[in-house]
């Protein structure tokens, strides 16, 4: 029996899945997320065998939610996408063992992409499958924009991504801070961090994202936490618990 978590904000998607998997044999649904941290935390405690995960959500995207399991240790779940991505993306799935679903979801493409996984879990661990498609979706995946315009007294301000030193949310606004100064946008960090190159952002907290190439020094603070010093710039950014794991990974730090 296959022990099966629904990721969707989205009830009546949450709901249509479940129905669906219901009547198939040898599928059980042990639990629902509405976001990725529900998400993260229902998979470390009910250690499901197969995750069904929408890409588009609030507060943090699918593809977030499949990084941090990427870091996992073992007992990485299998992931299948539930996405209303273009073709370009959908294609990039295709070539993953790892595998998609495009909703409105059809229950005889649901038996075939589970029959297929059933075939070859076996193949290869799934953690590294799900290595895998993060590192085709980085590597193939539309060109992180060169800049970003944003309103300020009355005239749109074209802000170089590389000039941006780090990007925080102030009285629920979101605030980039550059080499040009400090300017407010519309845009939502999660929104910032699906467009922006992540090989240089990274998301440290969730009020906060970096600019790896501005980072002066790191100190360890406490309960698996850092702080980050910047170039040129006095102000400090917290690496939370939560993102600690992966910074020391992408930062190198042993």
């Amino acid at each position: 029996m296959y022990r099966c978590l629904i990721v969707d904000d989205e009830m009546p998607a949450r709901q249509e899945l479940i129905y669906i998997l219901r009547g198939i044999e040898g599928m059980e649904v042990i639990g629902e997320a509405s976001h990725g941290m529900e998400a993260l935390r229902l998979i470390e405690e009910l250690k499901p065998h197969i995750v069904f995960l929408d890409i588009q959500m609030p507060q943090m995207s699918g593809i977030e939610v499949a990084r941090r399991l990427s870091y996992k240790d073992e007992n990485t779940p299998i992931v299948i996408f539930v996405t209303a991505y273009d073709q370009f993306a959908l294609e990039a799935f295709e070539v993953n063992a790892i595998d998609y679903l495009l909703k409105p979801i059809r229950e005889e493409r649901l038996e075939k992409s589970l029959k297929k996984i059933i075939s070859t879990e076996r193949e290869k661990p799934s953690k590294d499958k799900l290595d895998k498609l993060i590192e085709y979706i980085q590597l193939n995946n539309k060109k992180a924009p060169q800049r970003i315009s944003v309103y300020h007294q009355d005239r749109l301000i074209p802000i170089e991504t590389k000039d941006i030193i780090y990007i925080t949310t102030e009285d629920r606004n979101t605030i980039i801070h550059s080499r040009k100064g400090k300017f407010e946008t519309n845009h939502t960090l999660n929104e910032l961090m699906e467009n922006l190159d992540s090989t240089v952002f990274f998301r440290s907290h969730k009020s906060y994202i970096v600019n790896l190439n501005y980072i002066e020094s790191i100190e360890p603070w406490f309960n698996s936490t850092y702080n980050i010093n910047l170039k040129d710039n006095d102000d400090v950014i917290p690496v939370s618990r939560n993102y600690f794991k992966e910074f020391k990974k992408i930062m190198n730090i042993e």
